[in-house]
């Protein structure tokens, strides 16, 4: 220890610094070997490829999104279209095929007339009642003969 003198006479002892000690070694980045540092490269290069892979799918599918939702509101103005028109459509079947309605083009235009209540004739049958239709000799001559006619034609047409 070296001594220093102060003014008032005194010495006061000098504190001397240990050195930090410093030791060399081999190692850190320019002390790996080419095989590491081509591993580390393509390591660098497979996270960033992979990033980029992450970011374009992420694009393409923000991209399909718009064009789905593109779609989607195409088919919406589509449905609301038929459904306004099938409203249309009904209430126009519902003002045709009201009553009136078809009284109205019956007899405005077809020239139908109300049927009158004397003219219909109501018939209630039993279960032992049956009404047979006596046909006289003509009409049995004229079976016979449409019967003949009919014959004819089927054999001529093959």
């Amino acid at each position: 220890m070296t001594t220093v003198l102060l003014h008032t006479g005194q010495t006061a002892p000098k504190l001397e610094r240990p050195q930090p000690q410093v030791r060399v070694v081999r190692g850190g980045r320019h002390g790996l070997s080419r095989a590491r540092q081509v591993a580390l490269s393509m390591l660098n290069v497979l996270a960033v490829a992979l990033l980029l892979g992450l970011i374009v799918s992420v694009v393409y599918s923000q991209a399909k999104i718009t064009e789905l939702n593109g779609k989607i509101n195409e088919a919406r103005t589509d449905l609301t279209a038929a459904q306004s028109e099938y409203d249309y459509l009904s209430a126009q079947m519902s003002e045709i095929t009201s009553r009136s309605s078809l009284q109205q083009v019956a007899e405005g235009e077809l020239g139908l007339v109300q049927l009158d209540p004397s003219q219909v004739t109501y018939i209630q049958l039993e279960d032992e009642n049956v009404i047979e239709k006596s046909s006289g000799g003509a009409g049995a001559l004229l079976a016979d003969v449409r019967t003949a006619a009919l014959s004819l034609l089927g054999g001529l047409n093959p």
